[in-house]
């Protein structure tokens, strides 16, 4: 069984996938999966003028800081009186970062160096079963 995510981790998966539509990471699933979380934590919050406010600022302005410093505070306190609504959103969370690992596990990242001595990091996504760059080969498993 896998630990519990803490608030400041859901709030961020929430904020990412919902606010940020994913940051790359996640499928339309994913996103929807996001976008349910943050409902769910604002919905909370409904009539909490403090942290309505928190949550509108994190999301206008697509802050991280707003949200570590003013959101997860208050969502570590609903999480601590609410166990219900503490184990619902840590299994929405862990939903979508079982996503997040999941798909991780298909990305590559190449580091190529030119005959100008020059690198490129190349970040992307094997889609074929086998894989040619320059003279080295690889075999998706």
């Amino acid at each position: 069984m896998t630990e519990p995510l803490t608030a400041a981790a859901i709030a961020l998966l929430a904020f990412e996938g919902a606010i940020k539509a994913g940051a790359g990471k996640l499928t339309e699933a994913g996103i929807n999966q996001a976008k349910l979380l943050w409902e769910k934590i604002v919905a909370k919050f409904k009539g909490n003028s403090i942290a309505e406010e928190a949550l509108a600022d994190a999301a206008e302005q697509q802050s991280p800081e707003i949200l570590q410093e003013e959101v997860v505070p208050l969502l570590k306190v609903a999480m601590r009186k609410d166990p219900e609504f503490a184990r619902e959103i840590q299994n929405i969370a862990q939903q979508i970062n079982q996503e997040i690992q999941e798909g991780s596990e298909d990305n590559i990242h190449v580091t190529a160096t030119s005959r100008d001595q020059s690198k490129q990091n190349v970040i992307g996504k094997a889609e074929a079963q086998t894989l040619n760059l320059g003279d080295t080969y690889y075999e998706k498993k």
